[in-house]
């Protein structure tokens, strides 16, 4: 995605400046001049994704409901984000089924291993400071050591029996970002291929063709992207390691280099990129949903509220 919007900046700018009757005419000559401008790694990557069977499948299903609905390339984009979406949704709903069962077997270890200690030794259980974590209120830290001890021994073998690794939750949830990468290369194939001189707009925007001239658009797809980030991370049991702090850092970094690039770029690609950020939080917050959950089978988590937009904030341990 990222590496789509860089590359193909200075194209748009060249776009935006050249007359129409120009820039039809010379499609091919800018093409090159800007890939010839890359190394030639780069160049092989652009050139594969913009061609490739993913990409090309779906520039043709954008083309399609373009012509079958009538509907305009701005609104079209804006379908597409959301229906591609609705397909990519099910590796999500799995992902938080998934998790779901993750989080209950692991609560269900500790409750039972710590209500055997607490009547075996007649200790008191209680909550931790935070109150999010059930504890031995004793200060006999040799039971306590052993009984964490036994409590992590069993979970990893309840996790590994069961297929509930948090590396297979992870990577199902990122398992749908490459099919976002070649939907950028289709709607810069369109982009790049339709013969029109302008997309009519709305409001402040008269052509989608050129960049906002106020900004709003991409400043919104990165609000939006950090806020999605945010209730991302809530799928997620509390890490706090080194690696998810560098992770964080370098989404973040990335959102705001992409943010500066879109400022160059078509109008209508911050309205794609808006539409996709838009119909990610709906679905985080939809499959959150105790309604929703029931109908897809998913278990109930101790945080779950009757209101999703509420327990899209919730901080999930």
């Amino acid at each position: 995605m990222l590496l789509n919007r860089t590359l193909n900046s200075c194209l748009f700018r060249k776009l935006k400046i050249a007359p129409s009757s120009f820039v039809c005419a010379n499609n091919v000559f800018e093409g090159k001049r800007n890939s010839s401008t890359l190394p030639s790694f780069l160049n092989d990557m652009v050139q594969y994704s913009s061609s490739c069977n993913i990409t090309t499948s779906i520039q043709h299903c954008m083309e399609g409901l373009h012509t079958m609905s009538g509907l305009g390339w701005g609104t079209t984009f804006v379908a597409s984000a959301f229906l591609l979406r609705a397909i990519l949704s099910p590796t999500h709903v799995y992902a938080e089924k998934l998790f779901a069962n993750n989080v209950n077997l692991t609560n269900y270890i500790r409750m039972k291993h710590l209500k055997d200690i607490s009547e075996m030794f007649k200790i008191k259980l209680g909550f931790n400071k935070d109150n999010n974590k059930l504890e031995l209120m004793t200060d006999n830290k040799k039971i306590i050591a052993v009984t964490e001890e036994h409590i992590k021994e069993n979970t990893q073998e309840g996790i590994f029996v069961n297929k509930l690794f948090p590396t297979r939750i992870f990577f199902l949830k990122i398992a749908t970002i490459p099919i976002w990468v070649y939907s950028s290369f289709a709607v810069r194939n369109i982009l790049t291929g339709i013969s029109i001189p302008a997309i009519p707009g709305s409001l402040w925007i008269d052509n989608l063709m050129l960049p906002d001239p106020y900004f709003v658009l991409p400043i919104c797809v990165g609000l939006l992207s950090f806020l999605n980030m945010y209730s991302q991370k809530l799928v997620f049991p509390n890490q706090d390691s080194m690696i998810t702090k560098v992770n964080d850092f370098l989404l973040a970094f990335a959102t705001i280099i992409a943010v500066r690039f879109m400022m160059d770029l078509p109008a209508c690609i911050s309205l794609y990129w808006m539409s996709v950020s838009i119909s990610g939080i709906i679905e985080i917050a939809l499959i959150r949903s105790p309604m929703f959950k029931s109908l897809v089978g998913i278990k109930k988590l101790p945080t779950d509220s009757k209101y999703p937009l509420v327990n899209l904030f919730m901080r999930r341990s």
